[in-house]
């Protein structure tokens, strides 16, 4: 298990320490239900920024590398192509946040 010295005020020192350890728990607890909140949220953005890119143009990203990105020599089809490359970075990376949150025992 990790361990993190961290400065608190002064007052809760009055506290004995497993009301303190209580508390620092349930802080910890709450931050991270707050920011699986907050990736769910950034996911679903994520999704409907993918979901109108493959709407626009038929496929998903992958069939769109190898059968239009090749031929097509517009600039629309390349800055398109670049916004759903991030978009589907950013979607991975945020599912992959959420996993590991999840996947937190948080006793």
């Amino acid at each position: 298990m990790l361990e993190v010295t961290v400065k608190l005020p002064e007052t809760l020192s009055r506290l004995s320490e497993a009301e303190r350890d209580g508390l620092i728990r349930a802080g910890v607890h709450e931050a991270a239900r707050a920011r699986i909140r907050q990736l769910e949220s950034e996911i679903a953005l994520s999704e409907e920024a993918v979901a109108r890119f493959e709407q626009r143009y038929g496929m998903p990203l992958a069939r769109f590398e190898a059968e239009v990105l090749t031929h097509e020599d517009s600039l629309e089809a390349h800055e398109d192509y670049n916004d759903s490359f991030y978009w589907h970075s950013v979607l991975h990376e945020k599912q992959q946040l959420l996993a590991d949150l999840s996947s937190l025992e948080l006793a």
